[in-house]
């Protein structure tokens, strides 16, 4: 009897998580600057660049989602939608530009995860919920919202930042966060990536990364750090 409870307690409650309702946020590459061949007269230094350049346009094909209820958020890759773009290689590139892995947010517990593979060892790096935005007067309209613009002056990655009050929410793309409505664009270094679809009262399914070991964004930081110093010091 105690095992046939326990059965349909843990049915039940997987479901429960399965059930919830949220909202669904695709996002894509809708702007990336190539790179520029330095050299035309190097046959070598010009097929790698146009085959980087190649790459980095399939990547434009990239579909990635967010999914957020009221107090938990995700955001991941979840199909590169054709064949180049399924190619090891330029995979590779999108994921090195975007970063591979999962983010994910807790708003209540304020804190901020994500997975990691680092020369094969698996990670979930942890941080607080805690940008330095600068809001400013600026807006513009994106998809239909009322967008104002927030930077992080001191993130040299990121140059901007675009959400909008018209969906209460402080979740946002690759991790970020923290504004008064949902952040609908993101320019980061070479790319922009912008919301282009979006469903409300949707079944999510959220759960809390379980990838390897649990590791203090300090302290993921420091061993990075320590691992090109360690690489540059080789060459």
């Amino acid at each position: 009897m105690i095992r046939i409870l326990k059965f349909w307690s843990i049915l039940l409650l997987s479901f429960s998580a399965f059930s919830q309702k949220g909202t669904i946020c695709h996002y894509k590459i809708v702007d990336f600057k190539e790179f520029e061949i330095k050299k035309p007269d190097d046959e070598t230094h010009r097929y790698a660049v146009n085959t980087l350049n190649q790459a980095v346009e399939a990547t434009l094909k990239f579909d990635f989602v967010l999914q957020f209820n009221d107090s938990v958020s995700s955001f991941r890759l979840v199909n590169q939608m054709d064949n180049d773009a399924n190619k090891p290689g330029v995979a590779a590139i999108g994921h090195a530009v975007i970063g591979k892995g999962e983010f994910y947010q807790n708003s209540k517990k304020g804190i901020w995860l994500k997975t990691s593979e680092t020369t094969g060892k698996k990670y979930t790096v942890q941080d607080s919920i805690d940008f330095d935005w600068v809001v400013t007067k600026e807006t513009k309209t994106i998809n239909g919202f009322t967008c104002f613009k927030a930077e992080l002056p001191e993130n040299k990655q990121i140059k901007e930042v675009w959400f909008t009050p018209q969906i209460p929410t402080s979740f946002g793309p690759l991790g970020f966060g923290g504004l008064p409505g949902l952040i609908v664009e993101v320019k980061r270094g070479t790319f922009v990536l912008s919301l282009v679809e979006i469903s409300t009262n949707q079944p999510v399914n959220i759960k809390k990364p379980d990838f390897g070991t649990l590791i203090s964004a300090e302290k993921y930081s420091k061993m990075m750090d320590k691992m090109r110093g360690t690489i540059f010091k080789k060459n």
